[in-house]
């Protein structure tokens, strides 16, 4: 248009003025990484949800439960242990145990422990402490019925009762060492209760006390309702012991160590053919029912733990070494002078006649020369002898599965000729007295060494059977010819003049050896003027039922073992055969008693 005058002219169009450019990759480059983040987080605090609740909750719940709670340990209910023909032995009873829970009680401690104190047979200043502490404590343990009816009758706030278990020993002190004892909480402490505790023993019990953050007790419910859980049960041990052979071998031991004034002593009576141990009798003992009364060296079971020489029980041994290795033949015939020198050492007899004596290897074991052992024995090498003697069972455990058994000591080859000769009669060499027992069942049962056994099985609460304890298979450790050779040469011990015509049971033929051996001083120098007598054979001498071993430990009223073990054999295995029903033997009455050697 044409612009006259006053005309305005137009302006031009206003340009917008201009944005900086987009960049939207990097806002949704910061966006996905904050999404990333949070998402990462997300799983973690999920992961770290997922490992405590999942993962780690067993172990949690745990400690939590520690944390609020306090365990006391409870009694399970032990299962008896019996004999072979199931007389009980130690059984488990009903008992009560009294406890105290402090924030319950209302009352001076004091007033209430004085009339506790009577009941439970405890000082009642220790009472007042235990009842003036803070927290749940036992009072007594193990308490009979009438305690707990007298305790439940004074009706004592903050003081109850829960039932457990008390072990009891029906037979009072019988088999005691064997048996062993249990602890406050029913844990075997010694015997077979040790040995086999985790069988005897039932699946453990607890009670479990709520305590608050301070740990005190807030549980306030079981006074008025005592624990009266049904007891899981353990397992029923069955022993190889006969109780009536038991009580004999007992009975007669203890009356030989009172009337020959002797230490110790210890009986064993064994099957020869299986290994079962009827009797395993050691004194002094003591009565498992009060165990605190009992020292240490008496709960040990010294017949498999402690060792001793045995003396000329042994020369049977080096006599059968002898005839089985060829060394010897029955009629093989020795001087023998009342002593011989070997190197620097002299060694005798006991109370030989004088002069020079011609004997043949039945005389040299029927008077139970030492001289003529001697001479038997280093006519073979001493590894031969040695080699016989493990044989036998010598120097390794037999066996028997019971706890603390030893070995005993058989030296190692080369041995010096006048260890070699010692050796051959008993000295010089330690044994157990159930290894001694063991080895003589080889003579009894045609030249097989078997295992002793003392456990047969373990009976479940069911009845059914949990483990047998078979018969271990016998070894062949000599010949049938060498034993027919040997019982004639044991019975003359017994019969003919031998050192152990004391040991002869009428109406029945008898087959053994004597052994008086000196005790090695304490201080291992030397030997000391006291012995260890014994006396170890079988009965009857045709079809063998029973081996029995007697031995004392240093009889002060007479020492050789023809006068003191022998007698007590004796009395043991009269006894035994007689339980047995082994019928007399009508040859066997008129037979000559009188000794002419001692040993």
């Amino acid at each position: 248009m044409a612009g006259g005058k006053g005309a305005v002219a137009e302006r031009p169009p206003a340009r917008r003025a201009s944005t900086p450019p987009r960049k939207p990759r990097r806002s949704l480059s910061r966006l996905f990484w904050l999404q990333l983040l949070f998402c990462a987080i997300a799983l973690a605090l999920c992961g770290r949800l997922a490992y405590l609740q999942v993962w780690m909750a067993p172990e949690l719940s745990a400690k939590a439960r520690a944390q609020r709670t306090k365990r006391v340990d409870l009694a399970a209910l032990r299962r008896e242990i019996t004999d072979r023909n199931g007389s009980e032995l130690a059984v488990s009873v009903e008992a009560w145990s009294v406890y105290a829970q402090p924030a319950d009680l209302r009352g001076n401690p004091a007033d209430i422990a004085r009339k506790l104190a009577p009941l439970l047979g405890s000082p009642p200043q220790k009472l007042a402490r235990q009842l003036g502490g803070k927290h749940w404590t036992w009072l007594a343990r193990k308490q009979d019925a009438q305690v707990a009816n007298r305790v439940r009758a004074l009706k004592i706030a903050g003081v109850g009762l829960i039932k457990e278990t008390r072990r009891v020993y029906p037979k009072g002190p019988l088999a005691g060492t064997l048996l062993g004892f249990v602890g406050v909480d029913n844990q075997g402490l010694a015997g077979i209760e040790h040995d086999f505790d985790d069988a005897l023993r039932g699946p453990p019990r607890h009670l479990d006390i709520q305590v608050d953050a301070m740990g005190r007790e807030i549980l306030r419910d079981f006074a008025q309702n005592p624990m009266t859980t049904v007891l899981a049960d353990g397992a029923r041990v069955i022993l190889t012991i006969d109780e009536a052979i038991q009580h004999e071998a007992e009975k007669h031991l203890s009356a030989a160590i009172r009337d020959l004034g002797a230490k110790a002593g210890w009986v064993i009576v064994m099957e020869p053919d299986s290994g079962d141990v009827l009797a395993f009798a050691t004194m002094p003992s003591y009565d498992p029912n009060f165990p605190n009364r009992a020292s240490g060296s008496v709960i040990t079971n010294v017949a498999i733990s402690g060792v001793f020489e045995p003396g000329s029980t042994l020369k049977p041994f080096t006599v059968a070494a002898g005839l089985e290795s060829g060394a010897v033949t029955p009629r093989s015939g020795f001087d023998c002078p009342p002593r011989i020198t070997i190197g620097n050492k002299t060694i005798g007899d006991h109370d030989p006649p004088p002069g020079v004596r011609h004997l043949k290897v039945p005389q040299i074991l029927q008077v139970s020369s030492n001289v003529g052992t001697a001479q038997i024995g280093m006519r073979m090498p001493d590894r031969v002898q040695r080699e016989f003697l493990l044989r036998f069972g010598f120097g390794r455990a037999t066996g028997s599965g019971l706890g603390g058994e030893s070995a005993g000591i058989l030296p190692r080859t080369p041995w010096r000729p006048i260890n070699h000769a010692t050796i051959s009669y008993g000295q010089g060499i330690s044994v157990t007295a159930l290894q001694l027992a063991t080895a003589n069942c080889i003579f009894a049962n045609g030249g097989k060494r078997v295992r002793p056994r003392l456990i047969r099985r373990i009976v479940g609460p069911d009845g059914h059977v949990i483990q047998e304890f078979p018969i271990a298979p016998p070894e062949q450790v000599l010949s049938p010819r060498v034993v027919a050779q040997l019982i004639p040469m044991l019975r003359s011990v017994t019969e003919q003049g031998g050192t152990g015509t004391a040991a002869r049971i009428p109406g029945y033929h008898v087959a053994g050896k004597t052994g008086t051996a000196q005790k090695v001083r304490p201080d291992g120098r030397g030997y000391s003027s006291d012995v260890i007598s014994s006396f170890v054979g079988f009965a009857p001498v045709v079809q063998p039922r029973i081996v029995v071993l007697a031995s004392l430990d240093s009889p002060t009223k007479a020492h050789y073992a023809s006068m003191t073990a022998a007698p007590l054999f004796r009395e043991v295995t009269a006894s035994a055969l007689r339980i047995l029903g082994v019928e007399p033997d009508p040859t066997a009455f008129n037979v000559p008693t009188v000794s002419h050697a001692a040993d």
